[in-house]
């Protein structure tokens, strides 16, 4: 949650610009208000170690906020899944959430390895592939 409020200060006019750098290539930006609104709401899930804020229409992953934030409505999510990456080395126990959207795009949220972040990562995949699967279109049996 720190990291988080660290992130997202709008207060902070530097903050802010890293905020709108990180999305000025993407489509979250028309996005972040209506999710900042959410996130501070009870119902919002903050997985620290995960990176990663899932409201309830919404997704967010703040992992290097200086180069990387994504924004996605969760109802245009079409498939989740653990996926193998490699994080500096070429060992198969890191491992990354893939997010697949309705526009053909795939994100890798929230690595792991066998005994890191473990349980935050979890959580973020079990409840996104629960929320994937009320979507229209969704991938997921």
């Amino acid at each position: 949650m720190p990291k988080f409020e660290k992130v997202f200060n709008m207060d902070k006019e530097k903050n802010a610009a890293a905020v709108y750098k990180a999305l000025e290539n993407g489509r979250g930006k028309e996005l972040l208000s209506s999710f900042l609104t959410e996130a501070q709401g009870a119902g919002a899930m903050h997985l620290a170690k995960a990176n990663v804020v899932i409201t309830a229409n919404y997704v967010c992953h703040y992992g290097d906020f200086k180069k990387s934030l994504v924004i996605l409505p969760i109802k245009d999510i079409t498939n989740v899944y653990s996926s193998n990456c490699f994080y500096g080395s070429y060992d198969y126990s890191f491992k990354a959430v893939a997010v697949e959207t309705v526009m053909g795009e795939t994100f890798y949220f929230s690595k792991c390895s066998k005994h890191q972040n473990v349980a935050d990562y979890n959580t973020e995949l079990d409840t996104l592939a629960k929320r994937c699967r009320m979507n229209e279109g969704s991938l997921i049996a």
